[in-house]
């Protein structure tokens, strides 16, 4: 549902004239359930004062997979979820069973779902799944060609100050260890911003310009900053208990119905 803003008002003051049979209780619950954006925003405080022209939506109550993945968005083609950390995207030689394409085929047993793309196991984040091959196909096209936008972040040790690019060629050697290389291997071009700097560590924004396994995580170790909780490239600290890396926007064009789709995972519940 989309309503404009016509005065200034608070938030909660908005929701309780729209659903005047609505108690605060359950008003304050989809706020804490992040259904409700200003100006495509995510908000969760029930006190931010709306103004003129503001466009507030309430989304759908959201629908979970088994062990609470969040589903962001499904139609008949495609499905995007949040996954969490410590969660396998597709099976290996090693784990067939506990990963994100079993839970979806779980919870959509009367469709087919094919993977499109792929996170590393300890990375959370936005993640995409096809439901028929054209749409498959489609997906696949725009990662190839890096027109679909994937930003993440992540918390890095030590400080970066200024914004920057990182480009190498990857190869993977046989103990399953990514680095950069002289001759052979993947071009990988990663572009960084830092959003603040504290205490020994920057929480830096990412851009992938190419879509290379561990890019981010080599990048960042090559460039004297692992990714906090790292150990496998080089991390010397585990503030979080987890890798602290995290897809928070992709952004495509819908393979079938032609119109452009963007989804977010809040940082709230991370670092």
């Amino acid at each position: 549902m989309l309503f404009v803003i016509q005065e200034k008002i608070s938030l909660l003051e908005a929701l309780e004239r729209l659903f005047p049979e609505s108690s605060k209780k359950s008003l304050h619950s989809w706020i804490a359930s992040e259904r409700i954006f200003v100006n495509e925003a995510l908000v969760q405080d029930a006190r931010m004062q709306l103004v003129p022209g503001q466009a507030l939506r309430i989304a759908k109550k959201s629908s979970f997979l088994e062990g609470g993945v969040k589903i962001l968005y499904q139609d008949s083609h495609l499905v995007v979820v949040d996954k969490p950390a410590g969660l396998l995207s597709v099976a290996t030689a090693f784990q067939k069973e506990k990963t994100l394409h079993g839970l979806l085929k779980r919870k959509f047993f009367r469709r087919r779902v094919f993977p499109v793309h792929r996170l590393d196991q300890d990375t959370s984040g936005v993640m995409l799944f096809a439901f028929t091959l054209p749409a498959q196909a489609g997906l696949k096209q725009q990662f190839a060609r890096h027109s679909i936008e994937r930003r993440y972040v992540a918390l890095v040790e030590k400080e970066i100050l200024e914004e920057g690019r990182w480009e190498s060629f990857l190869r993977e050697d046989a103990a399953y260890f990514v680095k950069s290389c002289k001759r052979g291997g993947m071009r990988a071009v990663t572009h960084y911003k830092p959003l603040r700097t504290e205490k020994g560590y920057t929480l830096l924004e990412l851009t992938l310009e190419t879509g290379r396994k561990n890019q981010i995580r080599v990048h960042c170790s090559e460039a004297g900053h692992p990714v906090a909780g790292d150990k496998k490239y080089g991390a010397r600290t585990n503030p979080y208990r987890r890798l602290c890396l995290h897809a928070h926007f992709l952004e495509f064009v819908h393979p079938i119905l032609r119109k452009t789709l963007s989804f977010s995972s809040p940082l709230k519940r991370l670092w």
